[in-house]
């Protein structure tokens, strides 16, 4: 059983973190939590991760392979077709396509799905459990259509965009290649007509996309999947590829993707498979696999090969994981891991283990130790299985004990403290109201990135006021040291922000200084871009001149410290960039967007994504963090560990409590720096 003592210590991380939780397309640092929520769901690899608030879990089809069986691989009893198609090749079955609600006003309200959609979805005989769609039907589904998929000579295929972007397969060695991937994939045409999409990761109305500008030529892209142990198969029509690696290389920092669970295709954004219909996880074989069944054995096999093509093609290389970056790069995952000694070899036996339990810790252990950088993510929630049944209980039991033993990373732990500590200081009705004036200088509590589309949509059609959010927080603020008549220096406090959108960024920066961009680099492509956007400066719904008109002219500084991550890292460095200043310590770092990726086994994991890291307006590298010009001090102290008795060195951040101390240091500098 576990120790009620360690419950309770890893709890005050939980409640800490759990505040934190909201959907984002930027990221946001994760955090240790063991949690269990009422209805037996358990929070699987122990971590909360400010972009998602759950990870998944997918089933699988019946095998049609005599050779085997449903008992022996644990395929699950299906929910019966639309249609079934038959060959000595493959079952084709028609399912129906399910969509999460899109909000009344939103700018693809008008784009709304019926229940009636349907796709196609195959499984082939020698991956009876693993489900493949053909992505002509998939950019006909997420990107807009007219994909021509040009068949050569039954093995090779030239695939060509709308707007005649071209990517080459190869389905006899298993490979795809693209000139232009950024081109190919194409995210800027979404974008444009108000998607949400690499360059706009959220539906924010505030903020519309100008243009994408790449910078020089883009480095050619080739995926060897067959190396991975990944097949292909191309006909005359189509070529089809396992539906996770469509989602997974065909997916956005919005978070655009597509999941399948053997009897339907869900199409999501912000919401998880099991958000949009909690019949997701209702298959016979991931309560088999719950309950001690064994994984099927091409599922376990497909999977291993999909973190491959994962951490090695869709991965941003951030620059802090503990793998040799070089190796899995250019030799792959199985590599970098097998490179990795006792602990590689260790997490490889779990990662294609037929035992669930191991499976799943291992993924854990990859996210939490030598692939750790804030935004790399697995969690399975599972809310439908009865948590009284006996094996099931084993499970969680087994999976809290090995929690136990394994313990917390130092990352995870440097942000959490530095969080507990912030907050522990800070007066309450600052945390309550998020505004504080002293002297000239005012402070904006933004505590994450976020943005409420619902809030945005009934406050421009006269519903409601302006909405709580970032951008609406900052204006409303700003408005009110405007009134104020004495301010001349605004912070914004973003030290315990673990990042978000980076629409809200864009919206913030541009009511502060009129900045109209955010620069990117494409990991794959090897190319720098600028995406320009205009925003609703005055929120009075229209995109035009009067915008240009809002002005506050402050003097601008950032509060940042440790647990400053993601998005909550980008910031301070744009704003310095801009004139202003930092006052605080350094921040967390992260630099990479948010990024969903799919197993076919039916799990979702967060990943630091390759498509849009965010950096200065000179290509910097941000993941070290930006250091303060002005350091505020954290001293070091001794207490005892209220569980367990032992004497512990804790940070006391009580200088980031004293709000007026902080507006001092602010008020001097600018006035210094004159």
């Amino acid at each position: 059983m576990i120790r009620k003592q360690i419950l309770a210590a890893k709890a005050v991380l939980a409640i800490l973190c759990a505040s934190l939780v909201l959907t984002t397309g930027c990221g946001g640092a994760h955090a240790a939590n063991k949690q269990e929520t009422d209805g037996g769901e358990v929070s699987g690899n122990a971590q909360i991760e400010t972009d998602t608030t759950s990870e998944t879990d997918k089933e699988t089809a019946a095998s049609a392979d005599d050779s085997q069986s449903a008992e022996e691989t644990g395929a699950a009893a299906e929910v019966p077709p639309l249609e079934e198609t038959v060959t000595d090749e493959y079952i084709q079955k028609t399912v129906h396509v399910c969509r999460e609600n899109i909000p009344d006003g939103s700018a693809q309200a008008d784009r709304k799905e019926t229940s009636d959609d349907t796709a196609q979805i195959r499984f082939y005989k020698e991956t009876p459990n693993v489900p493949y769609m053909g992505i002509r039907e998939y950019f006909d589904l997420m990107l807009g259509g007219g994909l021509d998929v040009q068949d050569h000579d039954g093995r090779m295929y030239t695939l060509i965009n709308a707007a005649g972007a071209e990517a080459r397969v190869d389905d006899g060695r298993n490979t795809i290649e693209a000139d232009n991937m950024p081109a190919f994939v194409n995210y800027y045409e979404a974008a444009k007509n108000g998607a949400a999409s690499s360059f706009k990761d959220s539906a924010a109305p505030y903020l519309k996309l100008r243009e994408a500008v790449y910078e020089g030529e883009p480095q050619a892209v080739s995926f060897n999947l067959g190396k991975l142990g990944i097949e292909i198969h191309g006909d005359k029509d189509d070529v089809w590829f396992p539906v996770s690696i469509l989602s997974s290389w065909l997916s956005d920092i919005a978070q655009n993707r597509v999941m399948c669970n053997g009897n339907a295709l869900y199409v999501c954004r912000s919401k998880s498979p099991y958000e949009i219909d909690n019949g997701y996880y209702s298959t016979e074989y991931m309560d088999s696999i719950l309950n001690g069944g064994e994984r099927a054995k091409d599922l376990t096999t497909y999977s291993y090969g999909e973190l491959g093509f994962i951490f090695q093609y869709m991965y941003g290389y951030p620059g802090r994981t503990q793998l040799d970056p070089e190796l899995l790069r250019n030799e792959g995952f199985d590599a970098a891991l097998a490179a990795f000694g006792d602990t590689g070899r260790e997490l490889r036996m779990d990662l294609t283990s037929r035992d669930f339990r191991e499976f799943w810790f291992g993924m854990y252990r990859l996210s939490e130790k030598p692939l750790e950088d804030g935004h790399n993510n697995t969690t399975l929630s599972i809310g439908i299985v009865d948590a009284e049944q006996e094996k099931y209980q084993a499970f969680r039991e087994y999976t809290w004990s090995k929690f136990d033993n394994f313990g917390i990373s130092d990352f995870v732990k440097k942000i959490s403290s530095a969080n507990q500590g912030i907050f522990s200081v800070r007066p309450e009705d600052y945390m309550d109201s998020g505004y504080y004036s002293h002297g000239d200088t005012a402070i904006i509590l933004l505590r994450a990135f976020t943005v409420d589309e619902n809030g945005w949509n009934a406050y421009y059609k006269g519903e409601g006021g302006i909405p709580d959010d970032t951008m609406g927080t900052a204006a409303k603020g700003l408005m009110r040291a405007a009134e104020d008549g004495e301010i001349s220096n605004v912070v914004f406090d973003l030290s315990t922000n673990p990042g978000g959108y980076s629409d809200a960024v864009a919206g913030v920066l541009s009511l502060m200084t009129g900045r109209d961009h955010l620069r990117g680099y494409d990991e794959l492509s090897k190319q720098f871009f600028d995406v320009y956007f205009d925003v609703d400066r005055n929120l009075d719904g229209e995109f035009n001149a009067e915008d240009e008109e809002v002005s506050y002219d402050f003097n601008y500084a950032v509060m940042t410290s440790g647990a400053s991550f993601s998005c909550g890292n980008l910031f301070p460095f744009l704003v310095r960039e801009d004139g202003g200043m930092v006052v605080g310590d350094r921040s967390g770092g992260g630099s990479c967007s948010v990024q969903k990726a799919a197993l076919s086994e039916g799990f979702e994991i967060s990943i630091s994504g390759s498509k849009f890291k965010l950096t200065d307006g000179e290509g910097s590298d941000l993941e070290q963090g930006v250091t303060p010009d002005v350091q505020l001090e954290i001293e070091t102290r001794k207490e005892a560990n209220e569980f367990t008795g032992e004497e512990m060195e804790t940070l006391d951040y009580s200088a980031f409590g004293d709000l007026d101390g902080v507006c001092e240091k602010v008020s001097e500098w600018f006035t210094q720096s004159k």
